[in-house]
């Protein structure tokens, strides 16, 4: 009986780790830049999720505004069309579109970099994950290079790859000019498909506009039910896993 006293004191002696230790990429103490570069790479994605339900409405009527936000392709295309009938200069459209594309890609070369290993932490939520980082990390620099020009389409994860980068220590000003072409290749065509489409995308724009309300409705209930349907899929398997172990 004094054992298990004895053993549960020096348990309650011991320094409760932190929730964060499960997750930090870093070693030891947390420095002011290891905060930022984990606000930008979770803080702002959060934030651009929290704006979700004012797409609709920025789209029609903020395009570029969104273009700084997030660089979306919708948003550049939309601002594009509308530069097509005269409304937005096309020169703010490219430039929006670009710098909301490129403004924060440094944050995660730095991260790969500073974190290395660690950052796997953030990423790899399971086996596959970690096997497909590990598979980036060994591809040869040029076609790294050539990833990130790329990193833009479509099915191509492009944080990895910045994170990759870093991480393999490609050269800063190797990866920022692969960066910046890319974003400007794909900034240009978006705008042409844009301003291509014109008036016809501007009609399209108008309807959205026209039920914006009710779309932005739909998407904050749709947050919702996502967030519950995985909240309880997460419930079930752990009520599974504790009727497993009962067995």
């Amino acid at each position: 009986m004094s054992d298990e006293r004895v053993d549960r004191d020096e348990a309650e002696d011991q320094p409760k780790e932190s929730p964060w230790a499960a997750i930090k990429p870093w070693q030891g103490k947390a420095a002011g830049l290891d905060k930022l570069l984990l606000f930008i790479i979770i803080g702002v994605p959060l934030i651009y999720l929290g704006l979700m339900p004012l797409r609709p409405w920025m789209l029609v009527h903020a395009p570029v505004v969104q273009e700084f936000i997030n660089g979306a392709k919708t948003s550049i295309v939309a601002a594009a069309a509308y530069a097509r009938i005269g409304e937005i200069p096309l020169w703010l459209v490219i430039v929006a579109g670009f710098i909301g594309m490129a403004k924060l890609d440094w944050a995660f070369w730095l991260a790969g970099r500073r974190w290395g290993d660690g950052v796997l932490r953030l990423f790899a939520q399971n086996e596959r994950q970690l096997k497909r980082i590990n598979q980036l990390k060994k591809i040869p620099n040029w076609a790294l290079f050539l990833m990130t020009v790329i990193s833009r389409c479509p099915g191509i994860p492009g944080t990895l790859v910045y994170i990759v980068a870093g991480w393999t220590r490609m050269r800063l000003s190797l990866f920022l000019i692969a960066d910046l072409i890319g974003c400007l290749l794909f900034t240009l065509i978006w705008t042409v498909l844009g301003y291509q489409l014109g008036e016809a995308a501007v009609d399209i724009l108008e309807i959205v506009d026209k039920y914006a309300w009710w779309l932005t409705i739909a998407l904050i209930v749709g947050i919702f039910v996502l967030s519950f349907y995985r909240e309880y899929r997460k419930q079930k398997k752990a009520e599974a896993a504790e009727e497993a172990a009962e067995d």
